[in-house]
């Protein structure tokens, strides 16, 4: 089952979201779940990776993260993504600019930890 846990690379904790392959429903309450757990970490502490790979991509799942990506900006220090192609592209870059953050995306899981935990 898809889901957001914290996993630790190279000694560093980060808050992983898996929503590869994920429907719509499967998608929102990921987000919820996510966006609870998010919320009682200190502020910009959270180095965040989401793997977009292969999801459901509607209004319905556009507007949700986009909502969920401003409501954790104040707790996030770095975000990362894999899987961001083709429409899910356009949704991280439309992300960017809403919560005025830098999320960038990776090709590979490792290649976006690495990035992650390199964050001063």
């Amino acid at each position: 089952m898809k889901s957001c846990q914290s996993i630790t690379h190279k000694q560093k904790a980060i808050m992983y979201l898996d929503l590869s392959g994920s429907n719509q429903d499967q998608i929102l309450a990921l987000l919820d779940e996510a966006q609870a757990m998010i919320a009682k970490l200190p502020p910009k502490s959270v180095l965040m990776l989401t793997n977009t790979k292969d999801t459901t991509y509607n209004t319905t799942v556009s507007n949700a993260i986009k909502d969920f990506s401003s409501k954790n900006t104040p707790y996030v220090k770095a975000s990362a993504v894999i899987g961001a192609e083709g429409l899910r592209k356009v949704l991280l870059q439309t992300v960017c600019m809403l919560t005025k953050r830098e999320i960038h995306a990776f090709d590979t899981q490792e290649k976006a930890m690495d990035w992650l935990i390199s964050q001063p």
